[in-house]
């Protein structure tokens, strides 16, 4: 079997960048720097670069705008009172116009979430990288139906796989939306239709996702590994699948977002020993509203979640900061407490202590992995979004109705008056916990 062509030896590849290196123009081509998306090569740099001839007569103030980077009020984390002052005293406004632009810089680009414009951007820069090899700077933006197409064409020719393509696409419709232009896919169920032709020709099936089962959360909430990053990989899986989170949810927890005995607040007895988890932030929640998904108390001691988050708080000397204000003040991000789950340094001894910086997306799926390898599954059929999965299969396999499933896993909410649930009896809070039988 011949070795598989790279994007650097690929005949097709090398003819492309040529290509763009060429239109860009002595001493231009010489500073590309080029990534490589899972199909077509693109320039990484194309804002060092806007003074190329190939720019010139090109509004690049719109084609070359990347907001994917966090604003200075995302950064701000919901600690937004000291931000904005600071914000309006580092440049003082002289006109209407000035203060346009502080919007534009400091509000508008949190239309999209931070993490889709920061994929939307390498998309977009393949489509420019594009016209750049062929002339047609001109033509993308407003961009025409067929212009997609030709782009598309080239993508598939360049192996490039549909949800890469189809990923381009929702890039070009959102540069369009944000330079207030008509898209070149237009029209009610337009661009699930392109979706659809594409998928009938190049698309496959995906691979196979398994939920983590209630019986590994059980097998690992009765593990009692010596090794201190094995007790922090096995509560993360079992938290973040009891609770049905989303891997960045997991990984934004803080010490102070564990509510101990929270709905013992109700004034109904029967709730001491149980736990809700602040989420501050879900996914579509452009309020911040979040929500508290709950933690029951286990009827075995040696399956019980909240005690062994308790003896871990112990263990890695975790505490709620006395200057914590998250109580009176959910939205924000305290500056004062640690993350629940961090990565580890090197103490004393070299023994493995936490830190101030927390895990990352990654670190979690592979931690799950590895976990739920452990408990005999096949790692490869899992990655952090099983967690999820696991929580709401094993909620719906035990009868959770829909509306107490969405108040623990935090879902959007398809009908109105689910804005106004708040349950009376917050007992039903714990169906989806009970459905783990611990």
């Amino acid at each position: 079997m011949p070795p598989r062509r790279t994007h650097r030896s690929d005949p097709a590849h090398l003819a492309f960048r040529a290509s763009v290196t060429l239109a860009l123009g002595a001493g231009h081509g010489n500073r590309v720097a080029w990534s490589a998306s899972a199909g077509m090569p693109y320039v990484r740099n194309l804002a060092e670069l806007a003074d190329s001839p190939a720019f010139h007569g090109i509004d690049t103030d719109v084609i070359l705008l990347n907001t994917s980077a966090k604003t200075a009020l995302e950064l701000a984390d919901g600690n937004w009172a000291g931000v904005a002052p600071r914000l309006k005293a580092s440049r003082v406004a002289t006109s209407v116009a000035d203060l346009t632009e502080a919007f534009n810089t400091h509000i508008w680009p949190s239309r999209s979430q931070a993490s889709t414009r920061a994929k939307h951007w390498p998309n977009w820069a393949v489509v420019v990288t594009w016209a750049l090899a062929w002339g047609a700077l001109a033509l993308i933006l407003p961009m025409a139906t067929d212009t997609l197409k030709a782009i598309s064409w080239e993508l598939l020719c360049m192996g490039t796989p549909r949800s890469v393509i189809t990923a381009i696409w929702a890039a070009v419709q959102n540069r369009h939306k944000v330079a207030g232009l008509p898209p070149p896919i237009a029209g009610l169920g337009e661009f699930s239709a392109w979706t659809r032709c594409l998928a009938s020709l190049v698309g496959r099936p995906t691979a196979l996702l398994f939920p983590v089962h209630r019986s590994i959360v059980a097998c690992l909430l009765r593990m009692r590994p010596s090794l201190l990053r094995d007790h922090r990989d096995r509560l993360m899986v079992a938290l973040a699948t009891i609770c049905c989170l989303r891997v960045a949810e997991l990984a934004a927890l803080q010490v102070c977002d564990l509510w101990f005995d929270f709905h013992t607040g109700y004034g109904i007895p029967g709730f001491w020993g149980t736990a809700a988890v602040h989420v501050a932030r879900r996914k579509n929640d452009c309020e911040r509203k979040g929500h508290h998904p709950a933690i029951g108390r286990s009827v075995d001691p040696e399956l019980d979640l909240v005690r062994q988050l308790r003896l871990w708080l112990l263990r890695t000397g975790l505490a709620v900061s006395e200057l914590c204000q998250k109580r009176a003040h959910p939205a924000q991000r305290c500056p004062h407490c640690m993350p629940l789950f961090s990565r580890f340094l090197n103490g004393p001894g070299c023994q493995p202590m936490v830190s101030i910086r927390p895990i990352s997306s990654q670190m979690f799926s592979e931690a799950l992995r590895r976990m739920v390898g452990l408990c005999g599954a096949d790692t490869s059929r899992f990655s952090g979004i099983s967690a999820r999965k696991g929580g709401l299969t094993t909620a719906v396999t035990a009868g959770v109705t829909e509306e107490i499933l969405f108040l623990q896993s935090g879902h959007g909410q398809t009908r109105a008056a689910r804005n106004y649930m708040h349950l009376q009896e917050p007992d039903r809070l714990f169906d989806t916990f009970r459905a783990f039988g611990l």
